[in-house]
């Protein structure tokens, strides 16, 4: 994990960046503007200028730290002595947290995928090759097989067709894993 900037540790920039997450995710990134943030955190614009040069510049910053938080917490779960789908049911449950939070507008707005895409396949896939090492998932299947259709159906959460069936994401994220898991046959034995 990277050491965090003494610029971004002060007391007012830690007001901006909280006040500014708070009206991100309730409101998206596009609707607020710089004197919202401001006037919401008690801090003046001349401050915000000295942490940061513009509202992109905040949105960049609150962004990695997000992603950086996320992927230390995919981290901190993979390093626990539990089997690989006592591991999924983790990640999966702090990604339902996490997401519950925030509007779907702030989503699209801040958390471009592309941006660590790289990075997560590189993860998924350690997991995926040390799942295999341990018997927890299947040998004959290739990790980067597993990546893509995992991919595939993480488009089923962006473009929000599950919500045609399912009112709860929570119970979405349940029923799809134990379909990628177990699969369809019902005499598949299950753990």
């Amino acid at each position: 994990m990277k050491a965090k900037n003494k610029k971004y540790t002060s007391k007012k920039c830690t007001q901006l960046i909280e006040t500014a997450k708070d009206l991100f995710f309730k409101h998206g990134v596009k609707r607020i503007t710089i004197g919202e943030i401001c006037n919401e955190s008690n801090v003046s614009k001349v401050t915000f200028y000295q942490y940061f040069s513009n509202k992109d510049e905040l949105v960049r910053h609150i962004r990695n730290e997000l992603i950086e938080n996320g992927f230390s917490k995919f981290d901190e779960i993979n390093e626990l002595d539990i089997g690989f789908p006592e591991k999924v049911e983790l990640i999966t449950q702090w990604r339902i947290n996490f997401l519950a939070n925030l509007k779907s507008d702030f989503i699209e707005d801040i958390l471009s995928v592309e941006d660590t895409i790289e990075e997560m396949k590189s993860r998924y896939l350690k997991n995926i090759e040390a799942a295999q090492t341990k018997g927890e998932v299947r040998t004959d299947l290739s990790p980067e097989l597993i990546w893509l259709v995992t991919e595939k159906l993480n488009e089923l959460v962006r473009d929000g067709s599950w919500k045609e069936i399912f009112s709860d994401y929570s119970e979405f994220q349940k029923q799809l894993r134990k379909m990628y898991f177990y699969g369809l046959l019902d005499y598949v034995q299950k753990p």
